[in-house]
């Protein structure tokens, strides 16, 4: 790896430079554009000319030896029409790498995020592990005085015994997380550095009508069936221009008898011929046929991929405003009003009126209230991921 990458890794990760790097350098993206190249390699084999053949002979009646070169001319739009097929084929490749990318753009933007979400997490469960520590502490302290029982001094030391071993259990997720990220990036895990976009920010969305319109002009998925019909006709026109002889021009010597030369040695003569194919077997029709039904079967792939994009994209609006109103109530409700309660709680049982259990319990409410906001913020960034996937648009970063 070199230096410049490994310095952009441990510096902060920015989500824009994720998308960059798997959808131009990341490890699953070489695979993709690797066919490119066999693309390529058709269309400089299509553009070939066919190998001259050599053709030699002898016997004993005239002519004593031979020799020729066979030269097949595909003069009548073989080769041409080839060329464009193979040229069809290499742009249906691009275009369906391109497809790809965009699929893996969607992967990176999920593991990036999901990296934010167990961060997050471990943040809010060390918290957690801090107010339970104070809360085991403040009940030993009163069981100490007298002022306290000793069920309470237990239950508050076992509490904070789970607190922290959840803070263990996602310190793996969160390891687990950066693995999955690495793995994207094609980078070591260590080299990662922190996120630049927390959770909670949302770039602007366009509007429905905006995004079903744009996904039917540049979806990737309809482009590369595009060209994939575009490939399947230019195929059939190979083939039919396969119906067409090929001539083949023959030039060559012979050796001839001195009888035949008229003297008294032996003569070499020249010689020429002249021969097409005789299409009286079969006219191509199988792989006309073939093509043209290839064809038919991209047209279908069309018309059914715009029915789920124009369904995917609609579900997919709905899941993220759904997932937006959901943070929002966690994060103007829920959450403050469960840290106000666990306040009470607490106050009450150092103030002796109220017990531990009530506090415990307001406590692993703050917990889940914490946690379920950082899993609503979650669901809204990868609902935006699933909606650029199915729109084909391409959306702010973050």
């Amino acid at each position: 790896m070199t230096a410049p990458v490994v310095a952009l890794l441990l510096s902060l990760l920015r989500l824009a430079d994720v998308l960059d790097r798997v959808a131009e350098r990341g490890p699953e993206q070489a695979v993709a554009a690797a066919q490119i190249a066999i693309a390529r390699a058709d269309v400089h084999s299509a553009r070939m000319f066919p190998n001259p053949a050599l053709v030699l002979g002898a016997g004993i009646s005239e002519p004593r030896f031979n020799g020729a070169l066979q030269f097949h001319l595909p003069i009548f739009g073989q080769r041409g029409a080839h060329v464009q097929a193979a040229e069809r084929g290499l742009q249906q490749t691009t275009s369906e790498v391109q497809w790809t990318r965009w699929k893996l753009r969607h992967d990176a933007r999920l593991a990036y995020y999901a990296v934010a979400r167990a961060d997050d997490e471990v943040g809010i469960a060390a918290e957690a592990g801090q107010l339970t520590m104070r809360i085991a502490d403040m009940a030993r302290e009163k069981y100490d005085v007298g002022t306290g029982t000793r069920l309470d001094e237990r239950q508050a030391a076992l509490v904070f015994v789970r607190a922290q071993q959840d803070v263990s259990d996602r310190k793996a997720l969160a390891r687990v997380a950066r693995l999955e990220l690495a793995r994207m990036l094609g980078a070591p895990a260590e080299t990662l550095g922190a996120l630049a976009e927390p959770l909670a920010t949302v770039g602007a969305t366009p509007p429905l009508d905006s995004l079903l319109a744009d996904a039917h002009d540049r979806h990737p998925e309809l482009r590369a069936i595009s060209a994939e019909r575009a490939a399947a006709l230019a195929r059939a026109h190979a083939a039919r221009a396969d119906r067409r002889p090929v001539p083949t021009l023959e030039l060559g010597v012979e050796l001839l008898d001195p009888s035949t030369c008229g003297g008294s040695s032996y003569c070499v003569g020249p010689r020429g011929a002249l021969s097409f194919d005789l299409p009286v077997l079969n006219l191509n029709g199988g792989p006309i046929e073939r093509a043209e039904a290839e064809a038919r079967l991209a047209e279908l792939k069309a018309r059914a991929a715009g029915l789920r994009i124009d369904s995917a994209v609609r579900a997919a609006y709905e899941n993220f405003t759904a997932a937006a109103v959901r943070a929002r109530f966690f994060e103007e409700e829920y959450v403050p009003n469960a840290i106000l309660v666990e306040q009470m709680a607490r106050e009450g049982f150092a103030a002796g009126r109220t017990g531990l259990l009530p506090l415990i319990e307001a406590e692993r409410a703050v917990l889940d209230a914490r946690l379920g906001r950082t899993e609503a913020l979650y669901a809204v960034q990868a609902a935006r991921a699933e909606l650029e996937e199915a729109t084909g648009v391409t959306l702010s970063v973050p």
